[in-house]
């Protein structure tokens, strides 16, 4: 395989793992996997907002840059794109199978709007449970649940700019807990807990510690920094969807 190709998949292998919250020392390991493989010495460098290549081979020295624009968490995509570098490392394929394989877990989109709703209903039905939540608080919850689902999925189609998204889930989980309260005797604070879980960016914190642990400090105060700015966005809407309800109430 030409030096170019090897370079090419390998990184939008590492493009992949990156756009869908892997660790940035996996995305470093993957490929230079994929480079050996082939026998190119590799010298990989990831960021959270890039990736960045250099391999030495019978062409001399090649380097490629690619920005990475867009994130989001998908663990099978992570899976499928580590189970096809261990599979370069035994068979060596060639460029236009490897290609497809990359071009098809890109593509793919395994949880559809219906998964991704249940799975949030269901979360919400778990922590709201979790903490002490009677039948009222789990309906709410749920249908609440059900609502960010929803909004994850049409955020993730049109904006950009995921802080919006976090800001109106944050508003519209403690804004519509305090609803149902009013509704039917309820615990609004139970509800928002058992909603916002859905929200938390746990796996952007546990990838900034094992970054870290790991000693790409760069990277792993990236990653926690991006959390932290998560988790303070989904608070400031929370804090606002109840100061509006409880100002509404007063008046």
């Amino acid at each position: 395989m030409e030096q170019e190709k090897i370079l090419e998949i390998a990184v939008r292998a590492g493009s992949i793992l990156l756009q869908n919250g892997a660790e940035t020392y996996r995305v470093e390991d993957t490929i230079k996997r994929i480079c050996m493989s082939y026998g190119l010495e590799c010298e990989p460098f990831a960021l959270p907002t890039g990736v960045f290549v250099s391999v030495e081979g019978q062409k001399g020295f090649s380097t490629i840059c690619k920005r990475i624009t867009s994130r989001t968490i998908d663990l099978t995509k992570i899976a499928r794109v580590n189970d096809l570098s261990r599979r370069i490392e035994r068979n060596r394929p060639d460029y236009d199978e490897v290609s497809a394989e990359l071009e098809n877990i890109n593509k793919d989109d395994f949880y559809s709007a219906t998964v991704v709703t249940i799975s949030f209903a269901l979360t919400s039905f778990a922590y709201t449970l979790l903490f002490g939540g009677g039948m009222n608080d789990i309906i709410a919850a749920i249908a609440i649940g059900a609502f960010l689902g929803i909004l994850r999925f049409v955020f993730s189609k049109g904006s950009s700019f995921p802080f919006i998204q976090y800001f109106i889930s944050g508003f519209a989980s403690s804004f519509l807990s305090s609803l149902a309260a009013s509704l039917v005797p309820a615990n609004a604070f139970v509800i928002t807990i058992g909603a916002i879980t859905n929200l938390v960016p746990g796996v952007a914190l546990a990838n900034g510690i094992r970054d870290l642990l790991h000693g790409d400090s760069v990277s792993g105060l990236a990653r926690l920094g991006e959390a932290f700015m998560v988790v303070a966005v989904i608070a400031a809407g929370t804090g606002i969807g109840i100061t509006l309800w409880l100002w509404g109430g007063s008046l």
